[in-house]
């Protein structure tokens, strides 16, 4: 596969756009895939996969312009009239180059499961600005239903040239590197054996799960206070952050003012007297959670996006290093996460934790991991049930491992695309 770069030594495009996001990162930068991929290749053992060109480099074969994009489609796409639309900072060799079907521009969001419901869209309304096949364009995202929410829109809108849309979790790839390099490193994270270990010697104080929260959203807010509402919170380690007082309105629903004041007393809550916030973000994203997987039976993953709403399946480091630490796991997501999580490859626990929340709209599934929880709870000899889950514990991070040895499904999945659409464009 070619890709070509205007700053081949640092792998990036879109070079004379200065912009920075809210966010304070720039608004394009090195693709995650690519990354991701060039990692795999090496530690594979496989030569020649990707062919890395400078722009000023004649090339005779189709090729990808490649970059990421950072934050939310707000800020890198231009929709926002606040900055420019990113066809604007293509160089004249890329447009000409996409406008003759010889190039592709795969922007990569792959760090972010942001959706907004303009997105499909807006690709199209700019295409034909530009006088750019929608064809031509390449969107890796961490939404993970993304590529089914794009075809039932063209489906609905009737629209036959379409964007390739690729789905990928990159922090999958992310987490698993970071737990091979422990292991390879003797300093690995907790074994199942450590697990089985710890617990026995530490029974009495081993509790239930595990539920962290840092920054504060809204369906953490509002699970905090399901788990209050049902006496769980000294059946955890859990930790939350004080909020502001107001109502937080999320998926329909409102928590009164009355009820805010009642959760809030005791926060902020901290896990072994640790605070969560003292270090920037990239401190918390790449620190697993040894002890805490340590000292309770299961983690209930609190993941970054949950409402139904925000038509998004996004799974994050959060997941993956829960997995990395042999922990079994709820995920308070999005629905239909364990779902995804069987369709990636891992295997979940149902038979010993109820997901019968995985399918349900919003409050109803934050409630039933309530009562999923409780069943947990309720289990007079964790130790037993914790050992029984050894396969499936010990299999899914072998298979968070195994990953980094073979090429990302996401890369096949692009590189089938444009082997695809070659051979069609050969045969016209």
């Amino acid at each position: 596969m070619n890709f070509v770069f205007e700053d081949k030594f640092n792998l990036t495009n879109f070079t004379s756009c200065k912009d920075i996001n809210r966010s304070g990162i720039s608004r394009f930068g090195i693709s995650p895939l690519l990354t991701a991929t060039n990692i795999n290749c090496q530690l594979s053992n496989i030569n020649g996969e990707l062919n890395y060109y400078s722009v000023d480099e004649i090339i005779d074969e189709e090729y990808i312009i490649p970059t990421s994009v950072n934050h939310s489609p707000d800020d890198w796409t231009g929709y926002d009239p606040r900055v420019k639309s990113f066809f604007f900072y293509l160089n004249e060799k890329y447009l000409t180059d996409l406008r003759n079907n010889k190039a592709y521009v795969m922007l990569d969001q792959s760090l972010e499961g942001y959706q907004t419901p303009w997105l499909w869209e807006w690709f199209h309304k700019e295409c034909k600005e530009w006088n750019v096949s929608p064809t031509r364009i390449i969107y890796v995202t961490g939404n993970m239903i993304a590529d089914e929410t794009y075809e039932k829109w063209a489906k609905d809108n009737n629209v036959i040239e379409k964007i390739k849309v690729i789905p990928y979790s990159h922090f999958e790839l992310d987490m698993g590197m970071m737990c091979y390099e422990k292991i390879r490193d003797n300093h690995p994270l907790p074994t199942f054996e450590d697990h089985i270990t710890h617990k026995t010697e530490n029974i009495s104080y081993i509790k239930t799960f595990a539920c962290l929260n840092k920054r504060i959203r809204l369906q953490r807010v509002w699970f905090y206070n399901y788990l209050h509402q049902a006496g769980l919170i000294n059946k955890g380690l859990v930790s939350m952050n004080s909020f502001d007082k107001h109502g937080y309105i999320f998926e329909g629903q409102e928590i009164s003012k009355e009820r805010i004041d009642e959760i809030l007393v005791g926060l902020p809550l901290l896990v072994h007297e640790k605070s969560n916030n003292e270090f920037d973000d990239n401190f918390y994203i790449r620190r697993f959670n040894n002890q805490i997987s340590l000292d309770t039976f299961m983690t209930v993953i609190s993941e970054a996006h949950c409402g139904d709403s925000d038509e998004t399946m996004f799974l994050s480091e959060k997941t993956f290093k829960v997995i990395a630490c042999n922990s079994p796991f709820i995920i308070m997501g999005n629905k239909d996460s364990m779902e995804m999580m069987r369709k990636i490859g891992y295997k979940t626990f149902d038979g010993f934790i109820d997901e019968g929340y995985d399918h349900l709209p919003t409050h109803e599934r934050l409630q039933y991991i309530i009562e999923s929880i409780k069943k947990v709870d309720d289990i007079q000899d964790k130790l037993k049930w914790f050992s029984s889950m050894e396969e499936i514990i010990k299999y899914n991070q072998s298979v968070l491992v195994g990953k980094l040895f073979k090429l990302p499904d996401a890369y096949i999945n692009l590189k089938n695309h444009c082997n695809h659409k070659n051979k069609i464009k050969n045969l016209i």
